[in-house]
């Protein structure tokens, strides 16, 4: 009789959860994000979001076995997406800025917030969460506008909330995104792949190509690109993760605006090896 095999997974120190708290707030504050940083904290500490999210993945993770959809994860995909707006703001503008309709801040504001608040619709059902995400959350969205622009007039709070709302419903990979913050959050979503977000369904019996790729997975990097805007690396001990790149993280892409903009470089224990798929 053999010993049952078991996958050990492994994590970069940079992607646990306190390293990746303290780089989202490194990133506001090298951008002097004023209103965007008051929001990180105010996210980071409502205990009611908190028991949201743990509400959600009680259905996610313990009924359907899927990886996380709660805290964590919204705390990852808020950091990557403004990750992402600031490493390539001055190529690829997000559209509030570039249509005049607000500043950088605002921008980040949005992507935050969205990126925050994105998954919670999981809690009705993975069917449409997207859209369930955004009536549960439309009071809160509200209520965190009136609070941090309580000066603005109608119009601009009505622009803020559009774009919130449309980055939330264009997050899954089957809705085209046409605003780069939306964009963001989708693509910042698709990154959270690491070995941490599968522990748990791994731990209680979850065993398929979901789980081992991501388990396989030990870091994310999103960096300015050589000959593109974004890079986006990817580390893993084995070629399962490839199932992460190819069947999670690039359809994410192919329905943003960042198609074509994205360079993804994959690597197994340091050595690179080529997608069969790419974003190009």
């Amino acid at each position: 009789m053999t010993d049952e095999y078991r996958i050990i997974p492994t994590l970069s120190p940079r992607m646990e959860l306190k390293n990746i708290i303290r780089d989202l707030r490194k990133i506001v504050a090298a951008e002097d994000l004023e209103k965007t940083r008051a929001l990180v904290d105010m996210l980071l500490e409502d205990e009611e979001l908190r028991a949201m999210m743990n509400a959600t993945n009680i259905i996610v993770v313990s009924y359907l076995k899927y990886n996380d959809h709660g805290w964590s994860h919204a705390v990852i995909t808020m950091r990557n997406a403004l990750k992402i707006l600031t490493i390539i703001k001055d190529i690829l503008p997000p559209n509030i800025v570039k249509y005049n309709l607000g500043s950088f801040d605002d921008a980040a504001f949005v992507t935050a917030l969205a990126a925050f608040l994105h998954d919670v619709g999981n809690m009705i059902h993975r069917e449409s969460h997207w859209e369930h995400s955004l009536w549960l959350t439309r009071d809160m969205i509200w209520n965190i506008i009136n609070r941090f622009y309580e000066n603005e007039d109608k119009r601009k709070k009505w622009l803020l909330f559009a774009h919130i709302a449309n980055a939330i419903y264009s997050h899954d990979e089957k809705v085209q995104a046409f605003t780069i913050e939306a964009s963001a959050v989708k693509v910042g979503d698709g990154c959270d792949m690491a070995a941490g977000r599968s522990r748990k369904p791994y731990n209680i019996g979850k065993v398929d190509i979901h789980s081992v790729s991501a388990l396989s997975i030990t870091d994310v990097e999103m960096s300015r690109g050589i000959k593109k805007p974004l890079r986006i690396t990817v580390n893993m001990t084995s070629p399962a993760g490839i199932f992460q790149v190819e069947d999670v993280l690039l359809p994410k892409i192919k329905t943003s605006m960042l198609e074509g903009e994205i360079e993804i470089e994959t690597l197994i224990n340091g050595k690179r090896l080529k997608l069969s798929k790419s974003p190009l």
